[in-house]
């Protein structure tokens, strides 16, 4: 569950952006996550390899990186990295944006699939705990954050970066408009955040 990090992440001729999900899930038939207590007070010896992958973050989007985000699971960064794409580096082959980004999902228990995570206060303080760790050591320029219950339970970045929140590429806002986000859609509201990052046109620029 530890964070994906790009290869070109640290170079300071880009914006260095830590995107942030919501959560993993886990196989059907998993059991371990259901309870806040018996999820933080196991470990991966108390998860079979099924599940070790489910939560393998790094593992998972460079699988996606191969096959192009195909999968219908991985419509999370399929989507974000289109409109990043679009709006920043524009490469002829976007899933190079992730290269140029960090990733993680906020809480640290996974949810049931296709439902968000029924926080407890375990899993705020804990997803909080993690978030200032990674926040110390990856020293993002900016957070976007893919996810309005992550939004809710993140606590403000200190020192503070600009931190913008979208729904998640698979719901229903990111095609259409909310009040929510400002009579935009959620693409929309991305697209505009990366707009205003004057992001470095690359060499093969579409």
């Amino acid at each position: 569950m530890r964070p994906y990090v790009g290869n070109n992440f640290h170079d300071a001729r880009t914006p260095s952006i830590l995107l942030i999900g919501e959560s993993h899930y886990l196989p059907k038939g998993s059991s371990q996550h259901l309870n806040a207590d018996t999820w933080y007070e196991g470990n991966r010896d108390t998860l079979s390899a099924d599940e070790v992958d489910y939560i393998s973050t790094a593992s998972l989007i460079n699988e996606g990186c191969k096959e192009g985000f195909s999968n219908k699971a991985f419509a999370i960064w399929r989507s974000s990295f289109r409109e990043i794409n679009e709006y920043g580096p524009r490469y002829s082959d976007y899933t190079r944006v992730a290269d140029d980004i960090a990733f993680y999902n906020f809480f640290l228990r996974p949810s049931l699939e296709g439902e968000s995570l029924k926080v407890a206060l375990q899993d705020h303080e804990i997803a909080n705990d993690a978030f200032r760790l990674h926040y110390r050591v990856l020293k993002p320029t900016a957070i976007i954050l893919l996810s309005s219950l992550a939004r809710e339970h993140l606590d403000p970045p200190e020192p503070p970066v600009p931190v913008v929140a979208a729904p998640h590429p698979a719901s229903q806002w990111w095609n259409r408009v909310s009040h929510r986000y400002g009579n935009k859609k959620g693409r929309e509201v991305l697209a505009d955040f990366i707009k205003t990052i004057n992001w470095p046109q690359s060499a093969d620029s579409k």
